[in-house]
């Protein structure tokens, strides 16, 4: 048998054969596609390479490239050439292949790696004879030794079906003119020997069936490129449990974990590369339910992709990566975006276009990491052709809330801002802990608050191995105490919004629950949560905090990382405090905090309503990645931070503890201290029945009702668990309502304090039952899911007081003479009029009002007393088509309001008050009548 020596010499020569024929150079051009497959594959390779009609000598192609060599020749420069016993194996550190199968996996990425510097355009290893030779003797050895079609898989399915076939496909496919047909069957039926056919679900089956779709293309089998493509489709269309997308916007990966910025980004790419390479193909995908794939960007993506990063709450336990941290994977995800826009309809092809403008150019200045310094080639070409392509506008700044019932999270964008919410539910555990990755994601899904603004690498840059990850921002924990991952047995959980601007959102918390796996606890805390995000501020209220602990039971208003010094000025009621790294205090009647940012535009206010002790520490931190992830690709190079923490304590053996404050992003201090001095918000209620916020400035109310109860706040009634949401204008009153637990079966009673004129919109599923004198409706949530319901509705106008006066110029209808007087002291306004004690029965003086709005009112009628006054005097109150007649005695009770009675009123000008003169015994006089509605 040939030496490894030996045979690496003979490939290089017949490679260099190879490249000499096909090109007269030194790497091999494309060659004319023989048949539809040879097309596909063609155009597959240069998602992969970029192809070659580029300018290598751009810089940040050019970067892309170096980094492409780089990679390559440090595998390359560490693979063993002649492997062969002692020394079987390719790499040093990839010697357990035989037991551990992500080694497997590694090893094919590795090849990859080196094979796509041979193919990279521009690269210095492009064409490189022995480079090729090393890497087809790699892949001959990777299938005599590791996956060939005899071997029985070990250990992890997913490196067998999706992580070691995806790089051997595409090894494959930038090789495939340098490899024989026995070498393509050998390597493609290991392929379908470990993946037949898709069969998983999720971001597992786009991986899988890429897999078998580039398989198929490789050795032109269309029934296994229907196959997949078949497969692919069965993901469009939105789940109702389990893993994939949600109506409402959620992916759910592993069936209990928000996922859309971690599997979802790796089925968002894998389903846009797959339909962009069968797009104009026999196996073009027609399937009607494709469309969702584009409403995925905007229900499931852009909500969570801020200025080019992604959130942390949707990545489950992929933010302990140091290799792909927030900006990482949200440029993973706009390369995703990209792609489709190549082949979607017209219109959502320019939103996506210009959803990356936006996103790459949010980035300029603000980080080093940006989209092209980890784009591959392909990607970056398109990407410039975006940027440099004046007829596309870039996105506006998202302004938008939105809530995730199925995988428990809330988000808001707001100009200069965007804020998330991560939660638990008796469905979403409270983190993931897999593959040792994430062991301390504790209080990561109990609440934690995440604030984005111009301060772009915040959760970037190494947040996770530094920051304290028993205190962090949002969440009420007992303090240094671990909780294992487990549901939560309170399922009041949701929240609802309001015009997709405004939103309400609550978690009833309670960690004393049982764990996915076992029965395991390590704290007794107890808690009810809300959040109202208005305009510019975030209310944050808590109550109901109960713990058996002995250890203290706090509230983490904020953890927010510093400037490399860390002396980012703190400002406290109007005093700067100290800058000094390890400076802790216990800040007394605090009223405003304010921090400075990082970055111009990213300084956040903080405003305590009621004056608590807040705990502030300014501190340095020292951790690594490897202790939040301790295999695989880790680092255990210790990194400093620095981080200013404000805490809320509620004490040990903490019993139905409160707290409230507000967060203000982008305000500076002297706007904070306006703020404080006369706030835009008003706190309804705190208590463990209702907490409940108004946002006077818009008229605006966020009510949480955690009871299946009858409770009131506000103009708000409600008979059941509930979050609920108003708008009131002058003349229109909105609501939205939820039944944040999923729970209820039935319907939710509402009743709002107000009077409507009639019924402007009510989605299904609302009735209306009353309009007046109070709005009543019934809301049937039965298997919602946390659907917002929502109605509005036209206000009667409000009933006002009407006095009608003799003196004026309109509803004063006079009978006969009447003369004016003005010597009595007693009378109303500037004069009376009396008929002068003749012509009894033929004068008289109606005095009619214009009412604005239908009602119950109280009439009052007020004279100049005297002793020459009627006794008799005759009043008739004409209300609804009835005359309902009153006798006055005038010579009493001048000077003063005096009742007539109470009657219904249509509203206008229909009732009135008519005083006559008939049968009267002295002089009539006629000042004015009152009518007061009656609440």
């Amino acid at each position: 048998m040939r030496n490894g020596k030996g045979r690496r010499a003979g490939l290089i020569g017949l490679i260099l054969l190879m490249v000499v024929g096909l090109i007269g150079g030194l790497a091999p051009q494309s060659v004319q596609a023989a048949d539809e497959f040879d097309g596909l594959r063609a155009k597959w390779r240069e998602t992969l390479t970029g192809g070659t009609s580029y300018n290598s000598a751009d810089s940040d192609i050019a970067g892309a490239i170096a980094a492409i060599s780089a990679k390559a020749k440090t595998n390359w420069d560490s693979m063993n050439k002649a492997p062969a016993e002692p020394n079987n194996f390719l790499w040093n550190d990839l010697t357990a292949g035989t037991r551990t199968s992500s080694q497997v996996t590694a090893g094919f990425r590795r090849i990859k790696e080196i094979a796509l510097a041979t193919q990279t355009y521009g690269s210095e290893y492009y064409g490189n004879t022995a480079m090729i030779a090393d890497v087809i003797m790699a892949l001959d050895w990777m299938n005599a030794n590791r996956y060939n079609s005899t071997k029985a898989s070990y250990d992890n399915w997913w490196d067998w079906q999706i992580g070691a076939p995806t790089a051997l496909n595409d090894t494959v496919v930038l090789m495939y003119d340098y490899l024989t047909p026995t070498q393509i069957t050998n390597y493609m039926d290991a392929v379908n020997k470990y993946l037949p056919a898709v069969n998983k679900a999720g971001a597992n089956l786009s991986w899988q069936a890429v897999v078998v779709a580039l398989r198929a293309v490789t050795i032109k089998d269309s029934t296994k490129l229907i196959a997949a493509r078949d497969a692919l489709t069965t993901l469009f269309p939105d789940v109702v449990s389990g893993d994939g997308f949600y109506a409402d916007g959620s992916f759910i990966q592993h069936t209990y974990y928000a996922y859309t910025g971690g599997y979802g980004a790796n089925l968002l790419v894998d389903t846009a590369n797959l339909m962009y390479l069968l797009k104009g193909s026999t196996w073009e995908i027609t399937n009607s339910n494709q469309s969702n794939v584009y409403q995925w960007i905007y229900k499931s993506y852009q909500p969570f992709l801020y200025k080019g990063a992604m959130m942390d709450m949707v990545r489950g336990r992929e933010i302990v990566r140091y290799t792909s941290q927030d900006r990482d994977a949200g440029h993973f995800i706009m390369q995703g975006v990209i792609r489709l826009s190549q082949i979607a309809p017209a219109a959502d092809a320019l939103a996506f276009k210009q959803m990356i403008k936006a996103w790459i150019s949010a980035e300029t200045g603000g980080t080093t990491n940006t989209f092209y310094t980890d784009a591959p080639v392909n990607m970056i070409l398109l990407a410039k052709a975006i940027m440099n392509d004046g007829g596309i506008m870039a996105a506006s700044e998202p302004v938008k809330y939105a809530q995730f019932p199925a995988m428990a999270r809330a988000v808001q964008l707001r100009p200069g801002f965007g804020f998330g919410i991560s939660m638990f539910s008796p469905k979403i555990l409270n983190y993931e802990a897999a593959n040792s990755e994430n062991a301390k994601g504790w209080y990561t899904g109990l609440g934690m608050t995440y604030l984005y603004n111009n301060d772009l690498n915040q959760y970037a840059e190494d947040f996770w191995p530094t920051v304290d990850l028993y205190r962090l921002a949002g969440t009420t924990v007992t303090t240094d105490t671990y909780v294992a991952s487990q549901f939560n047995t309170k399922n009041w959980v949701g929240g609802t919004d309001l015009l997709g601007l405004y939103g309400t959102t609550g978690m009833e918390m309670n960690v004393t629950a049982t764990s996915k796996n076992a029965p395991v606890t390590t704290s007794t805390l107890a808690a009810k949560k809300s959040w109202f995000l208005f305009d510019n501020e975030i209310v944050a209220l808590g109550a109901g905090i109960t713990s058996t602990d002995a250890k203290a039971a706090e509230t983490i208003v904020e953890n927010r990382k510093l400037t490399s010094a860390g002396n980012n000025a703190l400002t406290v009621n109007g005093t700067v405090q100290s800058a000094s790294l390890g400076w802790s205090q216990a800040l007394t009647s605090v009223n405003t905090i304010h921090l400075a940012g990082n970055t111009s535009g990213s300084d956040i206010g903080y405003y305590f309503p009621t004056a608590p002790t807040v705990q502030a520490k300014r501190e340095a931190r020292t951790g690594n990645w490897k202790q939040i992830k301790t295999t695989g690709v880790t680092s255990g190079t210790n990194i400093t931070r620095n981080y200013l923490s404000l805490a809320l304590n509620h004490g040990g053996n903490a019993n139905n503890q409160s707290y409230q404050y507000v967060i203000l992003p982008g305000k500076t201090n002297a706007e904070l201290t306006s703020y404080a001095g006369n706030p835009d918000i008003t706190v309804l209620a705190n208590t463990a029945d209702v907490q409940a916020v108004k946002e006077t400035t818009m008229n605006v109310i966020g009510a949480n009702f955690w009871n299946d109860a009858t409770a009131t706040v506000d103009l708000i009634t409600s008979n059941k668990k509930a979050s609920v949401m108003t708008k009131e204008t002058s003349g229109e009153l909105e609501i939205s309502v939820v039944d944040p637990t999923q729970a209820n079966t039935g319907t939710i009673q509402l009743e709002l304090n107000r009077a409507a004129s009639g019924t402007i919109s009510a989605d299904a599923g609302v009735t209306v039952t009353q309009l007046s004198p109070t709005i009543k409706l019934s809301v049937n949530v039965n298997a919602a899911k946390g659907k917002a319901f929502k109605a509005k509705f036209a206000l009667a106008p409000l009933a006002t007081t009407v006095i009608v006066d003799n003196a004026d110029t309109s509803g004063v209808t006079l009978v006969g003479g009447w003369a004016i007087g003005t010597q009595l002291t007693n009378k109303y306004g500037i004069d009376y009029i009396h008929d002068g004690n003749v012509s009894h029965g033929l004068k008289s003086v109606t005095m009619t009002p214009n009412l604005t709005a239908s009602g119950t009112y109280k009439v009052y009628m007020w004279w100049p007393s005297h002793e020459n006054r009627a006794t008799n005097t005759q009043v008739d109150i004409v209300h609804q088509g009835i005359t309902s007649t009153v006798t006055v005695n005038e010579q009493e009770l001048g000077g003063q309001w005096n009742l007539l009675g109470t009657y219904d009123f249509a509203a206008g000008s229909g009732g009135y008050v008519k005083v006559r003169n008939d049968g009267a015994n002295g002089y009539v006089t006629v000042d004015a009548v009152k009518f007061e509605p009656v609440p």
